[in-house]
This record gives structure tokens, sequence and C-alpha cells, in this order.
């Protein structure tokens, strides 16, 4: 028996009993009467007796259900048995409020509020119950208020997994959809009604969920007709009708013939407002429902006027009224009224009170923390007496650690100056490698100008002698001095292109002893067109003096616009020797791979000017490399040349003489395969 009391308790405060007339039957209701007419019946199941009694009557007799509700609530409280009575509580303030009683409804809603509190159960029927009764008042922003706050710890239970009834599921969002249609929010009543109708459709509309589906449809139906859209309005209104008529709800009946009579009144089809208003009013005159009452005689005396039946209209006028007096009495509101302050005026010594307690566990707590704090004092005097004994093996331990740290550290540090000794080793190695390309470059250019030195001079000695074999006769004649002039203009012609010559084979070991001084790093203003052919053809003339059968293509596109720019020409020639050496190496590759015959070695070295930058541009149709090779080609020590042949250092540097030293940025544009092309810009 008291299994079966603690279930029926949290039914009362999970769900409304609104189903109860469906789920017990005649002859079941017939045995419960009988059941409460045994003298011995126990306070607790007389209690449970009534309550079902009340609530199969609540649909059919409001007032009969008020009676033995009423009942169960005076033996709850005799018996102060919190859960029943808060079960009863939230049934009476929900029936209050269905037949007009929204004063009372109240009290008893907010009375229920004190049981849930206490007993830490859901409040959500007990708010949404308190909702309906400032609906029936008119107050809808209290009546919103309340809704939504039942809604959300609704789903804050369901989220949480914690027990509930799953026609709230759909109740909830169902009754803010109908209290923002009431205060002429239609967007919000529209999206809550239509996650309700939603929700209700999830699975099969059963006898107890018919009355929820009824009133979501007629929601529905007014929202879209407010909206003018008639044709949506009517299917919902349809809906709710039909299914109202198969479960034979009184309640849902009267309250879709209602709402089809507004429809039709708003379309001007009296007829049919007459028939559905007449229906409406005596379903309600049977359950006292003043507020369907009510409409439904307005729409009847606004027709009849029309119509010119002044009788009927002044009758139903009168009905009106009266339905009116029962809904909004002036002493009803002032209970109402009456009603808030008392709980507000709870609700304020409820903090004061809240607020005198949590003084007397903070006094507490300082207290406790107190006798904590010298208890603790007291604990660190001791510890502290211990840990003086056995400092002394700590610190022997400490300065253990420390000798071994400093000699791991003394290690570090040695490990360190042998890598930088070993870094400076490999960029001494590169430097030298790429002196030794310049020097191969440079005496295979000076050899071209020494070898029109030597010719030029050969040539000049024969014609001297000559010169000098003619000035020795002693007569000469006119024919014989035009060809000494001649002679003599070659003299001077060669003497002039030994000179040229000269000069070339002086700029060319300038230029190589420029290379293998230190850098300064200082900037000069320098023509990039002849240093990028300066470098690239030392490079290709290192190229033929190690592989004389090798032939390769140099091609130059050279932007004459270029103006001088400030740079260290030290540096660049470097990067530019290091990335010609480079095409070379990779044409070179690729001509082993396939030969003459098919493949024609190109190195291409061009300069341009953009907007804010000078570009140089060395292309080749070599091997190419991959994404992977691409990702790696500028950090140190990373070649894809074989062993001894790359130190991995040479990208690196022109990296960072480009980027760090000019502010520039060095790219690189390849396809495997296809070829390679670097970018410098400055």
């Amino acid at each position: 028996m008291k299994k079966f009391a603690i279930l029926i308790s949290l039914f009362f405060i999970m769900c409304f009993s609104l189903n109860a007339q469906n789920t017990i039957s005649a002859s079941q209701l017939d045995s419960l009467n009988k059941l409460l007419e045994k003298p011995t019946l126990a306070d607790t199941t007389k209690c449970d007796v009534l309550f079902q009694i009340g609530a199969a009557n609540q649909f059919v007799d409001p007032y009969k259900a008020v009676h033995f509700l009423s009942e169960a609530l005076a033996l709850s409280r005799k018996t102060k048995d919190k859960k029943r009575i808060l079960g009863n509580l939230v049934t009476l303030g929900y029936l209050f409020a269905s037949i007009g009683e929204s004063a009372r409804s109240i009290d008893m809603l907010q009375e229920s509020l004190h049981y849930t509190e206490d007993l830490h159960e859901d409040t959500s029927l007990a708010l949404a119950s308190i909702a309906n009764g400032y609906e029936a008042q008119g107050d809808l922003t209290n009546a919103i208020n309340y809704s939504r706050i039942a809604y959300l710890q609704f789903e804050k239970r369901r989220n949480d997994k914690l027990e509930i009834d799953e026609r709230g599921y759909a109740e909830g969002p169902m009754r803010l959809g109908q209290l923002f249609e009431k205060a002429n929010q239609l967007d919000s009543a529209l999206h809550y009604a239509e996650m309700a109708y939603n929700r209700i459709q999830e699975k099969p509309i059963d006898r107890e969920r018919a009355y929820f589906y009824c009133q979501i449809c007629n929601s529905l139906g007014r929202i879209h007709g407010r909206l003018n859209e008639n044709e949506e309005a009517l299917i919902f209104y349809r809906l709710a009708y039909s299914k109202a008529i198969e479960v034979n709800f009184t309640s849902t009946i009267s309250e879709s013939q209602s709402d089809l009579a507004q429809f039709y009144f708003k379309n001007n089809q009296p007829d049919s407002v007459i028939f559905y208003a007449t229906k409406a009013y005596e379903g309600a005159k049977q359950l006292k429902n003043f507020e369907i009452m009510k409409n439904s005689t307005a729409l009847l005396r606004t027709v009849y006027e029309k119509k010119g039946r002044f009788d009927k209209a002044l009758y139903y006028n009168d009905l009106s009224i009266a339905a009116k007096d029962s809904v909004y009495g002036l002493e009803k509101v002032r209970e109402v009224q009456n009603l808030t302050h008392r709980e507000e005026r709870r609700q304020e010594l409820k903090k004061q009170q809240a607020a005198a307690e949590d003084l007397a566990y903070n006094n507490k707590i300082r207290l406790y923390s107190l006798i904590a704090l010298l208890s603790g004092v007291a604990l660190i005097a001791v510890i502290l007496f211990r840990n003086n004994n056995q400092k002394h093996k700590a610190n022997l331990v400490l300065h253990q650690q420390k000798e071994e740290i400093d000699t791991q550290r003394n290690k570090a540090e040695k490990t360190l100056v042998e890598l930088k000794a070993t870094q400076n080793q490999l960029i001494q190695s590169e430097k030298l490698a790429s002196l030794g390309e310049l020097t191969a470059g440079i005496a295979h250019e000076i050899q071209n100008p020494l070898n029109f030195v030597n010719n030029f001079a050969e040539l000049s000695l024969g014609l001297g002698k000559e010169l000098k074999g003619e000035i020795d006769k002693l007569k000469i004649p006119e024919n014989d001095k035009d060809y000494i002039g001649e002679i003599l203009h070659d003299l001077n012609s060669n003497q002039e292109k030994i000179n040229h010559h000269g000069k070339r084979a002086a700029s060319i070991v300038s230029g190589m002893i420029e290379h293998s001084k230190p850098n300064t790093g200082i900037r000069e203003l320098t023509d990039i067109n002849k240093l990028c052919d300066e470098y690239s053809r030392l490079s290709f003339n290192s190229l033929k003096s190690k592989n004389p059968n090798f032939n390769v293509e140099m091609i130059a596109h050279f932007d004459e616009s270029l103006p001088k720019i400030e740079i260290v020409p030290q540096d660049i020639g470097r990067v530019i020797l290091n990335l010609v050496n480079n095409a070379f190496y990779a044409v070179n590759e690729r001509n082993n791979l396939v030969g003459f015959e098919t493949y024609k070695p190109t190195i291409t070295v061009q300069t341009l000017q953009t907007i804010s930058h000078i570009e140089i541009r060395i292309r080749d149709n070599g091997t190419g490399m991959s994404d992977a090779v691409k990702a790696k080609i500028f950090q140190p020590f990373f070649t894809t040349k074989p062993t001894g042949q790359g130190t991995g250092l040479g990208l690196s540097l022109a990296y960072d003489i480009i980027t760090k030293g000019h502010g520039g940025t060095l790219k690189v544009e390849s396809e495997e395969g296809v070829g390679t092309e670097m970018i410098i810009r400055i």
C-alpha cells in the first residue's frame, strides 16, 4: 500500500490528471465508491481513493470532482503526508482554474510550491497551473513568466534524465504557444506551437494524448488565421475537431467548436458561426467553462444583430455579460492581487530567513576556521621540529644533486661549443667550395683574353717589322704611303683590343680577390644585370672546365631599365653563383638520365622590375623537385646531392643572405621531371 501511495504521489507531481476519466472505467469507478464505504479503510488508502474518484469526474462533473478532491486534501493534511498534500493541491489548483475560480486556483498552487521546495520535487506542474490561473484573469505577463519557467524546468529534468511524465514533452511548448498567441506575439506563438505539434506526432496519438493534440491543432489554427493563412488555419481546426469527436472529449469539442465559430465569423459565414457557436456554448455551459461561454455568446450576439434578430441578440448579450462577470468579477481580481502580494511577502521573508541562516552559517565557519587554524599552527610546529632534524640530510642530498647538475651542464656547454665549431667548419667548407668554383671559372675566363693579348701581340710584332722595312727605303711612292697608313691603323686597332682585354682580365682577377675576402657587409650601389651576367658566366665556365663535353644553353633576359640598388655585392654574387651551380647540377643529372638525343639542357637568368621590388629568376629544365624536397631545401644541412658533393648549407646560407641580410624573399617553384625556378625578390 505504501508503494502504491508513493507512485500515486509522484503521478500527481509529474503530470496533470486530465486523463483520469479515460483510464478508469465505470465498473472501476463503482468499485472505488464501494471501497470508500468500508469503515476500516486506512487513511492513506482512503485519500488515494478520494483522489481517483475526483480525478475521474474532473471533466464530467467538475464540482463533484472538487468535492472529492477537497476531502482528499483535508485527509492528507490530517495525516501530514506532504506528498499527498502536494498532489491534491496541484490537482485542485488546476481544476479551479479550469472552472473560472482563478483566485482559489492560484492560492492552492502557490501553497503547493512550498511543498515542492521542501520535498525537492519538480515544480513545473505547479508553475504551469499558476500560469493558467493568471491567464484566466487576463494577466498574460505573469502567465507567460510562470509558463516559461515551468517549461525550462521540465526540459532540464528531461535532459538530466530525471523522472518525468512524457506528456509534458509536448504540453510545455503548447502552453507557451497559446499564451504568446493571446499576447499577440505571433512569431513566438507559431514557434512553440509548431514545436509542440512536431513533438506530439513523434508517437501515435492515443486517447491519453488526444487532449493535447486537439489543443495544439486549435492553437495552430488560430495563429495561422491571425496571419491571414486561412487554408492552413482551417486544416488545423478540422484536425482538432475530428480528433475531439473521435475520443468524445466534451471540453475539447467545445473548444474546437468555439475556434471554428471564430474562424467563420472572421470569414463572414454567419450560418456556420451560429451553428458552431451554439454548440460551443452548450458544451461549455455543461463544464462551466466561462471563457468559452463568454466568447461564443459574444459571437452569437453580434451575428444575430447583423441578421436583425434583436431578441436573440439581447438574449445572448445577457449571457455574455454573465459569463464575463464570472471570469472578471471585481472581487476575484482583488483576491488574486491579495494572493500575489502575500506570495511576494512570503518570498521576501524567505530571503530574510535565508540571509539569517547564511550569517549563522558564516559565523560557524569562522569559528571552525579559527579552531582549524590553531590546530594547524600546532601541527606546523611539530612538523617544523621534525623537519629540522631532517634538514641536514636534505642539504647533503641537494648538494650532491647540484654537483651532478653542474657536471651535466658542463658537458652540455662543451657539446655546444663543439657543435658551433663543427658548424663554422661546415660554413667555411661551403665558402671554400664556392671559392674553388669561382677560381676555376676565373682561370678559364682569363684564358680567352690572354690568348687575344698574345695573338695580337705577335701580329703587332710582324706589322712592326714590315713597317720598319718600308721606312728603311729611301724613296716611298704614294701607293706605299697608303699601305703604310693601313698598317699603322691596324697597329692602333690591335693596341686598343690589347688594352680592352687586358682590362677585362684585370677585372676578373679583381672579382676573384673580392670573392675571397671576408664579407664586410657594406652595401653599395650595384648594377644587378652586370652582377648576374658576371657570376652566371663564372659558374658556366667552371662547369665547362670540369666537364668539357657537356653542352648547355645559357639564356639571359635582363631588364635594361633596372636601377642600381644598394646591396652587398659579394653576398648576392654568392647567392647567384650557388643557384646557377644548382641549376647546372639539375640539368646535368637529367641529361645523364635521358641523353642529348631527346633533351636540350637550358638555363635562363632573368631580371625584371615590379612595382615595389627587383626580381632575379633562375630557371632550369632539369630534374625538378617533389613537394617533400621543396619543403626542406632551405633547412641547414639538407641536401639531395650524393655524399661528398654537397654540405647542405648552400641554399640555407643563400636564404639567410636574401631574407635576413637584405630583407627580401627567396622562393622556389618546381615540378618533378619538368624543372625548377628560383625567385629572388629584393
